[in-house]
């Protein structure tokens, strides 16, 4: 997985979230400013909007908002408990 990111954006919060959950990913830095990342790349190829965060996944997707990224992660490692079990009143809650 790679994590888009830039420094003092809300990206810090999917960040923590990979941690929390011992995840396996890469983190790419991004000048919001040109929208450009650390490459040389554009950013937007990877999301149209240029926001930040972005999570690419192994399989080629990307997410990019940051309630679908943070609820993608506590579903990969349930077991780090970053969000309630699916189903309960407690998720629904926390949505």
């Amino acid at each position: 997985m790679k994590l888009f990111i830039s420094p003092g954006a809300c990206s810090l919060a999917p960040h923590i979230a990979l941690r929390e959950a011992g995840a396996t990913f890469d983190t790419v830095k991004v000048d919001l400013a040109t929208r450009k990342v650390e490459t040389g790349e554009d950013f937007l190829t990877v999301n149209p909007s240029g926001k930040v965060p972005a999570l690419t996944l192994d399989s080629g997707e990307t997410l990019t908002e940051n309630p679908a990224i943070l609820l993608y992660i506590a579903d990969q490692k349930p077991e780090a408990g970053l969000a309630p079990r699916d189903g309960t009143m407690d998720r629904y809650r926390l949505l």
